[in-house]
């Protein structure tokens, strides 16, 4: 979605190198922003990839394989 914001030509002018910095446009860096400043503002509000993370480091009762590990499986045939 696109959105027009008025800003000063310094701030829009920090903000492009500090997105160069981060290797990311402008629109991406101002998301970021967004973003953050949403979940700092909301903690109980979390994005899919930070539920995903959750879930990643959850104490789990079990082990998930190495991809790099042999397993081996079964093949059937009907």
């Amino acid at each position: 979605m696109n959105v027009t914001v008025k800003l000063s030509e310094e701030l829009v002018n920090e903000a492009r190198h500090r997105a160069v910095a981060r290797s990311q446009s402008l629109s991406q860096w101002m998301a970021d922003l967004l973003r953050t400043e949403i979940a700092r503002s909301h903690p109980d509000r979390k994005t899919l990839s930070d539920r995903l993370g959750d879930l990643v480091t959850a104490q789990r009762d079990f082990e998930l394989p190495d991809r790099k590990s042999e397993v081996e499986r079964p093949i059937s045939f009907p």
